[in-house]
């Protein structure tokens, strides 16, 4: 998909690797400069930096760490990309993790914490600190990535996740709401079974016995999710505000 993302800084969080890679690298391609926020996978978010170079160009790319289940560093990560590229008018909220598998009669406070802070918290802390100079600007968009698990429950061991990401889900919509009145579309995008990091640790077996329950015939790819994305995030999708758009190869159908 091609749309026009020329004078637009989008910034995605969770960009070293996978989903969030592809996103960014997408971005970019279609004329957005690019902040690629990472906490701990320097090397990833530099990969993301180079793919972008190969695929997209000389465009304006930067990288920053900073922990988006912190609020203190969500703060200073909208900080240096307005600092470095200008506000903020393109947010994805691609951070996550499942934070291991587990079965939630053995996970501690601490531990369910954790997934929600990954998972939920930080959309939160990022969409508050995106709306402000969305607001001023009486535009923005904000795409939220969510997860089939969040309507089916997830496979056993990731119910926080699912839990986290259905909250992600009604969040979206209640920001939708808030936030149409100055110009802001808040949407999201829910990936089934897509090949990233997260399903590598699923056993064989197990990951074979799902493919073969898509409609489709086979496993997502990265690419896969980020046509929606970049409909969302254009003018292409501006009449589009507070709904979840499911990739999942029609293992999941309204």
């Amino acid at each position: 998909m091609q749309v026009d993302l020329r004078k637009k800084v989008a910034l995605v969080t969770g960009a070293s690797a996978g989903i969030g890679r592809r996103i960014a690298v997408e971005l970019a391609r279609n004329g957005a400069t690019v902040a690629i926020n990472y906490h701990r996978n320097a090397d990833g978010a530099e990969e993301t930096r180079r793919r972008i170079f190969d695929e997209a160009g000389e465009v304006g790319v930067t990288v920053i760490q900073a922990d988006v289940s912190d609020e203190s560093e969500v703060d200073g990560l909208f900080e240096t990309v307005e600092a470095e590229a200008g506000p903020v008018d393109i947010l994805v909220n691609n951070a996550g993790g499942l934070g291991g598998r587990k079965p939630l009669g053995e996970m501690s406070e601490a531990e369910f914490d954790e997934i929600m802070r990954l998972n939920l918290y930080s959309v939160f802390f990022c969409a508050k600190c995106a709306m402000t100079p969305m607001k001023a600007k009486g535009a923005g968009r904000i795409v939220n990535i969510s997860s089939s698990a969040a309507r089916g429950g997830g496979n056993p061991g990731i119910g926080a996740y699912a839990a986290a990401k259905a909250g992600v889900s009604t969040l979206t919509r209640s920001l939708a709401r808030e936030l149409a009145p100055y110009g802001i579309t808040v949407n999201g995008v829910a990936p089934g079974v897509i090949r990233t990091a997260i399903h590598a640790e699923t056993p064989p077996e197990v990951f074979d016995r799902i493919v073969s329950g898509i409609p489709l015939g086979r496993a997502g790819e990265p690419r896969d999710v980020t046509g929606a994305v970049l409909l969302l995030a254009s003018e292409a999708g501006s009449y589009l505000t507070g709904e979840m758009i499911e990739v999942n190869g029609g293992l999941m159908m309204n």
